[in-house]
């Protein structure tokens, strides 16, 4: 019953399409041409729209963009390589030129993330050099994920620098590493795909002309299959272009290869089946008809079958497989949907011109012969079959896949240029360098996880497969050679044993300089000595002073009264006129006016007691400030060593012998100053010494004269 219904639709959708098969053609073709002028080509969609191909989620990509966001340098995957290599060792000119396109490159922010200039830096370039000094290179972050189109134009936009710049003679620059390695994939899938089109169109072409033996049957069928990969191509493309769906240049060349293969796939079931029908007697009408019977549920089956595998593929995470999902799925229900209506439109429209009749008989003794083996002896045919199949799975276990790109990709791409440039100089892991990150709670700038650093470098070289290890303990790619131990302590004995006659010659400067100083202690004792007997007689001077001083005073006071008693006879001398001219008159005025510098000799002399007890008490101050380092020095003499026999310890002064005068004069100092007493309303005047056994002293009038004369009275 079921049989019957679906051949009941499928004989109402032929004579449909039998009917409607003009307008049936002219909108598949005006579908084909609308899709094409609205969409741009779809190589160029897939470079604009191309999707990175490694999956977001994956570790490694996690940990790369985890390393750009910490250290703040980027937030993409795509790294390249500029290698510069010289014929000669790289010199002055090579750095002037890396130097003009590191500044070049550091300017177009809009591609170009971070620049790994260890080349620039003297203390890091090394690092980034070859062992012969021919090579060079600099590490850049661009922007956009690998595979990306938006990588792509970033590699796109540093090979124009670079070949902006023109380089010295015998220095030549290249783009490499596996941003330009991706974006050479696109250029070169594309390339591909159009030689891919055209063999396979040719060889189809080929396969029908000899299979039918009709120039115009081939020629439709290519027609037919051509249109169908028009119209698949634009419809993806007008996906693409609004951002429905995701491409790559892997994507667009499946694409192709499905749809050619598909769409002439059934189209020979088509043309077949109507040639089978037509050689057994059938009119063409009838012919279509089995044709579209015989071939509709095939066609329907097939294509849903494949189309729903190929959507299948959008479950998986890598984009290499999940961006074909769409793109074929749409494709090969287009081209279903094309070989359910235009084909046999086509061929209804070709039929009536005869252009699909078969142009020999066909042969069936051949096919029944094997059709006739395979049922009568199933179980050797099968073995046979199973055997054939096995001799291609004796090589499978010697198969080790290579997931190394630049293998398929020509040796004439720039970025595989730069690949072969490198490996003459470098390892070829050198452009594809692997980070690793270690992450902490605490700041790791110290010794400790400096030394932990080491061990984890140190431990990653060690693994199989690693060649080379950099980081902050090994700059430039193997441990310093002054950072070990051993050569730390063999350093220091060393230094030691080549200082050691620069210690000995210091050793005796030591000894000139003990010498020099006690010669210097010497002086200064001497010195201190001398300055306690000058503060001893500016001591005693000052004393005289002040009892001349009183003396003096004592003198004015008495001369005073004499003078006060001689007053008319002074007179006297002043009221002679002829006094002059009287001998006994003048002496006797000369000698009474003499009396009058009385005074001012009391003056002076008690200024100079004034300046006397000034310079004591500084030479007093000056004799402490001498006694007090060598107070100093005599008890750190005296202080027993460390570790030191105290029988044979040497103390005291330079002659060994303690000196007895220092003590006796500074008793004597204390003495004095004790006695010494300074009264500061009689101007510096010496208070006399209070009897035994009295409370005050009486004043006698020469003192009270002395004090009403002062000036500060």
């Amino acid at each position: 019953m079921r049989s019957q219904r679906l051949a009941g639709h499928l004989s109402a959708a032929a004579r449909t399409i039998h009917a409607l098969s003009l307008p049936i053609i002219l909108f598949w073709v005006a579908l084909t041409i609308v899709v094409n002028v609205v969409a741009p080509q779809l190589q160029s969609v897939a470079r604009t729209h191309s999707v990175a191909l490694g999956p977001h989620d994956a570790p490694s990509l996690i940990a790369m963009k985890r390393i750009g966001k910490d250290f703040q340098q980027f937030d993409s995957d795509t790294t390249a390589m500029v290698l510069l290599e010289g014929q000669e060792k790289l010199g002055d000119e090579a750095h002037r030129f890396y130097d003009v396109l590191v500044t070049k490159l550091s300017q177009d922010t809009t591609h170009v993330q971070h620049i790994e200039n260890f080349w620039g830096d003297p203390l890091t370039a090394a690092g980034s050099q070859s062992a012969d000094g021919k090579a060079a290179y600099v590490q850049l972050n661009l922007t956009g994920d690998q595979g990306g189109s938006q990588a792509n134009e970033s590699v796109a936009a540093v090979q124009r620098i670079v070949d902006s710049v023109p380089p010295p003679p015998g220095i030549k620059a290249y783009v490499t590493g596996p941003g330009p390695l991706g974006a050479d994939r696109v250029v070169y899938g594309d390339r591909s795909l159009h030689t891919i089109t055209g063999i396979s169109i040719a060889v189809i072409a080929i396969m029908l002309f000899i299979a039918y033996r009709s120039l115009s049957a081939a020629l439709i069928m290519l027609l037919t299959v051509g249109l169908e990969l028009l119209a698949v191509r634009g419809i993806i493309s007008t996906f693409a272009v609004n951002d429905l769906m995701g491409l790559s240049t892997f994507t667009v060349n499946v694409l192709v290869a499905l749809t050619i293969a598909a769409s002439t796939d059934y189209i020979i079931f088509l043309v077949g089946r109507y040639q089978e029908a037509r050689a057994t007697g059938q009119n063409r009408e009838a012919a279509y008809y089995t044709m579209f019977g015989g071939t509709a549920h095939v066609v329907l089956a097939s294509g849903l079958t494949v189309a729903g595998a190929m959507y299948c593929l959008g479950f998986t995470r890598l984009p290499y497989f999940n961006t074909l999902a769409s793109p074929c799925a749409i494709g090969l229900v287009t081209v279903m949907l094309a070989s359910l209506t235009l084909a046999p439109a086509i061929i209804a429209v070709a039929s009536r011109f005869g252009l699909f009749d078969p142009k020999r008989a066909t042969t069936k003794r051949r096919w029944r012969r094997i059709g006739t083996v395979v049922v009568r002896w199933p179980g050797p045919v099968l073995a046979a079959t199973l055997l054939i199949a096995l001799i291609g799975l004796l090589a499978l276990p010697k198969y080790q896949t290579n997931y190394n790109e630049r293998y398929y990709i020509p040796s004439a791409a720039p970025s595989n240029i730069g690949y072969l440039a490198s490996d003459r100089h470098f390892p070829q892991a050198r452009m594809e360098p692997e980070v690793l990150m270690v992450e902490a709670d605490h700041d790791l700038r110290n010794p400790t996880d400096m030394l932990i650093l080491d061990r984890i470098a140190k431990t990653v070289f060690h693994t199989p497969g690693i060649a080379r290890v950099q980081s902050i303990t090994r700059p430039l790619g193997a441990p310093i050679d002054h950072s070990s131990i051993p050569f730390q302590l063999g350093m220091q004995s060393t230094m030691t044993i080549e200082n050691l006659q620069n210690l000995k010659d210091r050793v005796a400067d030591l000894s000139t300089l003990t010498d020099q100083l006690q010669r210097m202690i010497d002086i200064t004792q001497r010195t201190q000595e001398l300055t306690r007997q000058l503060t001893d007689a500016t001591h005693d001077m000052n004393a005289h002073t002040r009892q001349m001083r009183d003396n003096a005073n004592e003198l004015r006071d008495r001369i005073a009264d004499f003078d006060d008693f001689w007053r008319p006879l002074r007179s006297f001398t002043y009221w002679e006129r002829h006094c002059f001219d009287i001998p006994i008159c003048w002496s006797m005025r000369s000698l009474l006016n003499s009396m009058d510098n009385v005074d001012k000799l009391t003056e002076d002399l008690a200024n100079l007691t004034d300046d006397t007890e000034r310079m004591d008490t500084t030479q007093r101050q000056l004799l402490a400030q001498l006694d007090r380092p060598h107070d100093r020095h005599h008890a750190n003499r005296q202080r027993p060593c460390p570790n030191t026999d105290q029988r044979v310890l040497r103390t005291g002064h330079s002659n060994g012998r303690h000196d007895p005068q220092r003590h006796r004069h500074g008793s004597n100092i204390r003495r004095r100053q004790q006695r010494r007493l300074v009264l500061p309303s009689t101007g510096g005047l010496p208070k006399p010494r209070l009897p035994a056994g009295s409370e005050t002293l009486p004043i006698p009038r020469w003192h009270l004269r002395s004090i009403r004369h002062h000036p500060s009275g």
